[in-house]
């Protein structure tokens, strides 16, 4: 047992050591190089603390001592190597009555540290673009913080105009005008398609209240089932007629071909007994009233063929008012589609000056949402590594470091229309 808890603990033991040079790994140490401005201490000789800004070619030129190259140290190393250099050299001290000693220096009295970074430097859609002083463990996030946030447009010296709240009026303005046209516009799309039913999401981005938003969206949802009832009503009013129409001409004709059978039957009858009159068989009395009836069954079947003209004229009547009924129905909603586009377009074109307007007077840190999309920084560093230069895409929390040129570009969200 005992032997298993020691072995146990040695595990334990080696884990802990690979966890702590993995760590030590994640963060690689800093290594000076030209621009850097290091301070060196002597705590014996305060007066003789030096900054010194690393050359071009990697030195420090530091009196009494002369030229040491430092370029390519980590800050440890750079306390090593002072801790090892300046125990060797004669400092002289001069004293208050003007005599002069020599100073021993032992390696524990050395202090050397990076007292400033390279600058870094902040391109692209900022407020205040250039150059930054580095801090360490700094981050994008803070970079664009410290150039003013981000920006659409740049800032121009002592430029005046137009009060911000105005501005955000003008902005949250607009935005009730696109929502309005937003869903006037998705009502009429499934309105052109007999659909009883829209997407009553917000826009994406919108600033306004969901409340707000969604009167709005009812509103229209509303006006689209009093439409379609509206419609559905008229045309089933002339389906009906249409269909009793069919039912009329469907019993006319019935009555039409019993009509013609009687005419035909009373024809018949007016030669039989005309053959008999003129036998001398029959009355003149009786052979009018055979005629009377032929008359009166063919007056009758002439009604009834100018009744099925009629309904049936009526029948076509119906029939076209349906499809004009359909067709004036599609020409108004497209035009108003269209119109309601139009408004669309204008109200984004409005949409996205104001929003430029209040990224020049730094309202807000990020770009305002337009046309129903958020826009998003792209950002990237360029850094020196060796004697390359890389570019790589970051975040907001990548962290910077000393002589990065951070590149701040937004694509081209803004130009999207919100009628596509």
């Amino acid at each position: 047992m005992v032997f298993i808890n020691r072995t146990l603990l040695a595990v334990l033991g080696i884990l802990s050591v690979i966890n702590v040079a993995a760590a030590a790994d994640a963060r690689v140490a800093y290594r000076i190089s030209a621009g850097d401005t290091v301070e060196i201490g002597i705590a014996s000789a305060s007066e003789r603390t030096q900054r010194a800004v690393v050359q071009m070619d990697g030195t420090i030129a530091l009196p009494e001592v002369g030229m040491i190259s430092v370029a390519g140290l980590t800050a440890a190393e750079l306390q090593t190597r002072m801790e090892t250099i300046l125990p060797t050299k004669i400092f002289r001290q001069r004293l208050a009555d003007g005599r002069e000693q020599m100073i021993v220096i032992k390696p524990s009295d050395v202090t050397a540290v990076i007292a400033e970074y390279r600058p870094i430097y902040v391109t692209g859609d900022v407020l205040t673009p250039g150059q930054q002083v580095y801090r360490p463990l700094m981050t994008v996030r803070q970079a664009v913080a410290v150039s003013g946030g981000f920006s659409l447009l740049r800032s121009r010296a002592n430029q005046a105009g137009p009060d911000p709240a105005d501005l955000q009026r003008d902005f949250e303005g607009a935005w009730g005008e696109y929502t309005r046209d937003y869903f006037h516009s998705a009502r009429l799309r499934a309105e052109l398609q007999n659909q009883a039913k829209f997407d009553m999401q917000a826009p994406q981005g919108s600033p306004l209240s969901a409340t707000f938003v969604s009167a709005i969206a009812q509103a229209e949802a509303e006006g689209l089932k009093l439409s379609l009832d509206n419609f559905q009503q008229e045309q089933s009013y002339l389906e009906k007629s249409a269909k009793d129409a069919a039912e009329q001409i469907e019993m006319l004709l019935k009555r039409e071909q019993a009509e013609a059978a009687a005419v035909k039957a009373d024809e018949a009858d007016l030669a039989r007994i005309t053959k008999v009159f003129q036998a001398g068989n029959l009355t003149n009395d009786r052979l009018a009233d055979v005629r009377r009836g032929v008359l009166l069954s063919s007056s009758r079947a002439l009604e009834t063929s100018v009744e099925l003209m009629r309904t049936r004229r009526q029948q076509d009547d119906v029939a076209r008012q349906l499809e004009r009924n359909e067709n004036l129905r599609r020409i108004g909603l497209l035009t108003e589609l269209k119109d309601t586009n139009v408004r669309l377009a204008d109200t984004t074109a409005r949409l996205r000056a104001a929003s430029q307007k209040l990224q020049l007077t730094g309202t807000s840190a990020q770009p305002l949402a337009v046309a129903g999309e958020r826009v998003q920084a792209q950002v990237t560093i360029v850094r020196k590594l060796g004697e390359e230069w890389r570019t790589q895409p970051a975040e907001e929390d990548t962290e910077v470091m000393p002589g990065d040129t951070i590149e701040v570009r937004f694509g081209g969200a803004l130009e999207t229309s919100a009628i596509q």
